[in-house]
């Protein structure tokens, strides 16, 4: 993935912006359809939190919905922290409740009740199944997973298989609302109990 080059930007309106378009040229139409399924689905939703934010742009285009809280979950900030600030003024100014926790997504402590999670982490299949099982009970609403088609440039559709399996055992209530196989695709399930 692509490092963007932002030190020019000065607030999260600019970040984001920025971001995208520096994404979209790298890696192609529809590489941040995952941020419009997303701000779609923040509508109904007070809460976001994401596992993996590398420097921020899913995060960004969550703030920007002006939620209640955004919560974010990496094992490194390294790449997010020159943003911080812009991040933080902006919850400041918007009344966003904003945390971070430097933590793997598989570690129990990085369990919080949200309505809507971006799975956009480890990116294996084994990985991936530790955080359904372990993220899905605290999800009200709507889980967002990038990366469902095409993985390290190459077709690869293990992780979607991942979600399509969990969401067919019949022993929750996940399912499939939304694939996309646009460029590196997106899924979204949805947890019939609350939707």
């Amino acid at each position: 993935m692509l490092n963007a080059i932002l030190d020019h930007v000065t607030t999260l309106d600019e970040f984001y912006s920025e971001i995208r378009k520096q994404h979209i040229e790298a890696h192609g139409e529809h590489y941040c359809a995952q941020h419009d399924a997303m701000v779609s689905l923040m509508a109904e939703c007070d809460s976001y939190k994401e596992l993996g934010t590398h420097q921020g742009a899913s995060a960004a285009a969550a703030c920007l919905t002006n939620p209640k809280s955004v919560e974010l979950i990496d094992i490194s900030f390294e790449k997010w922290d020159p943003f911080k600030t812009i991040f933080e003024d902006y919850c400041i100014a918007n009344n966003i409740k904003f945390t971070r926790k430097q933590i793997s997504s598989a570690d129990p402590k990085s369990v919080s009740m949200v309505d809507l999670l971006l799975i956009d982490s480890n990116h294996q299949p084994t990985h991936l199944q530790k955080e359904l099982d372990l993220h899905t009970k605290f999800v009200r609403k709507y889980i967002v997973l990038h990366d469902t088609s095409v993985l390290f440039g190459k077709p690869d559709e293990r992780l979607y298989q991942v979600v399509k399996n969990y969401c067919e055992t019949g022993i929750n209530p996940w399912r499939i609302i939304e694939r996309c196989t646009d460029n590196v695709g997106y899924t979204v399930i949805a947890n019939s109990l609350n939707v």
